[in-house]
């Protein structure tokens, strides 16, 4: 009795050991979690937006009829088209075309549809020359306007 008692006594733990290691890890977050319809659509877009070509310029003429900006980039004069869905802003705030005005430094997240058209997707303005009740706190990288000295006109 002894005997048995000695061999079958190890035997529980045993079991328990083999049952604790087979158990799975688990971590504070579901791994089995399923992303809605609105939250794939939401990330595929950012990503999208994110691989956008981008163009800074100077903003040269509005064609509020035909929907074009003519702007003075680094490559050149470019004309670009903007939609309905096209995202205007001037800082947070939502503008819209008539808004804009000639001489605003603009940057432009465009893509190209199939036919070879430029559209614009986003639109952000800034003005070209801040006041001093609003500094322009981000600047575009390239504005293509000359540095004016004014020691150059005495």
């Amino acid at each position: 009795m002894n005997t048995a008692r000695i061999f079958t006594m190890p035997l529980p733990i045993i079991v328990w050991l083999i049952f604790s290691a087979a158990a799975p890890v688990r971590s504070a977050e579901p791994t089995n979690h399923v992303r809605s319809a609105a939250e794939a659509a939401r990330e595929e877009a950012k990503q999208r937006r994110a691989k956008l070509p981008l163009a800074k310029g100077t903003l040269k003429e509005v064609d509020l009829l035909r929907h074009q900006l003519k702007v003075a980039t680094e490559d050149g004069v470019r004309m670009f088209t903007y939609t309905a869905r096209t995202y205007m802003f001037r800082d947070k705030d939502k503008i819209t075309p008539d808004k804009m005005k000639v001489g605003e430094i603009v940057a432009l997240r465009f893509e190209t549809d199939k036919d070879g058209n430029i559209v614009v997707t986003r639109i952000k303005t800034y003005s070209a020359t801040p006041t001093s009740d609003a500094p322009l706190s981000n600047p575009p990288a390239s504005t293509n306007q000359p540095v004016l000295d004014d020691s150059l006109a005495r």
